[in-house]
């Protein structure tokens, strides 16, 4: 008999993508190439490449799907995804999880809810994914991207941000390999003022569980251009170039309000939130 995991989706998800998603996941319960991929990008002294792969838990009469994880793949920070569940959540759910991971000491355990109620467990937030139909206005400082020339500029005031922000530590910029596949297959749009660069927003077409569509893969501004409404013109210009009513999504740190007020003006509002459940909390 199929498990009953329980497959909700989100606003603006698709729960036959869902299904999708989620067989993919199960199938890292048993592949070797996956776990030994895992355990060299992130090796842990003293642990088998097996310990890497996902595990189905049977926790009071219910089914579990983890998997060990590491935060901006820092092996000293590891915590335990719950990726699917049956039934409905229960306090010892999360303490026989980390009993299953001890062996790598993990920070915390993190899950999705996307349901109108208060989260099952007490945690912090990690992430919000924004979503919403396509739609932008023009402006008058903000044009297509038609090269790369300024991504060292990028670059550059990217670093400088990460000095000098808190969150510094926790993002991290859009690579040229990137970049450029927004440049070939998505969109980009940058800002500038005479020969100095602004800032960017790019998406490109994904599909990543419950949602497809067009994620926002990069928005940035130059701290001194900060404070001016330049990232909700380059966000509400990038959707202007894309086919209205189309899917816009993106994950925004938990922290960066700033962001998450430039999406709300946007039109996409939070759908889904990732928490992390600190160690010690039952």
């Amino acid at each position: 008999m199929p498990i009953p995991w329980r497959l909700d989706p989100p606003p603006f998800g698709d729960s036959a993508r869902v299904s999708s998603w989620l067989e993919k996941q199960l199938s890292l319960c048993d592949d070797e190439s996956f776990a030994q991929g895992f355990a060299a990008s992130c090796p842990v002294s003293g642990l088998n490449p097996e310990a890497y792969s996902h595990q189905v838990l049977d926790v009071e009469g219910e089914k579990l799907l983890v998997g060990i994880r590491f935060k901006g793949g820092d092996v000293a920070r590891p915590f335990v995804d719950l990726i699917a569940w049956t039934g409905e959540p229960q306090p010892r759910w999360v303490v026989a999880i980390q009993e299953a991971f001890a062996q790598f000491a993990p920070e915390a355990v993190r899950f999705r809810w996307s349901k109108g109620s208060a989260p099952p467990w007490t945690g912090e937030v990690d992430q919000y994914l924004f979503a919403g139909l396509a739609a932008g206005t023009s402006h008058a400082s903000v044009s297509p991207a038609r090269d790369l020339s300024w991504f060292d500029e990028f670059s550059q005031a990217f670093d400088k941000w990460r000095t000098t922000s808190l969150l510094g530590p926790e993002v991290w910029p859009s690579n040229l390999d990137d970049l450029k596949k927004c440049l070939k297959h998505g969109h980009i749009v940058v800002a500038t003022e005479g020969d100095k660069f602004l800032g960017l927003a790019a998406c490109l077409w994904q599909t990543e569980r419950a949602f497809e569509g067009w994620m926002i893969m990069e928005e940035f501004v130059v701290t001194e251009a900060q404070g001016r409404g330049l990232g909700t013109a380059l966000q509400q210009g990038l959707m202007q170039r894309l086919p209205q009513g189309d899917l816009v999504w993106g994950t925004i740190h938990g922290d960066n309000v700033a962001s998450q007020k430039t999406a709300a003006r946007c039109g996409r509002r939070p759908v889904e939130t990732w928490w992390f459940i600190p160690r010690g909390v039952p």
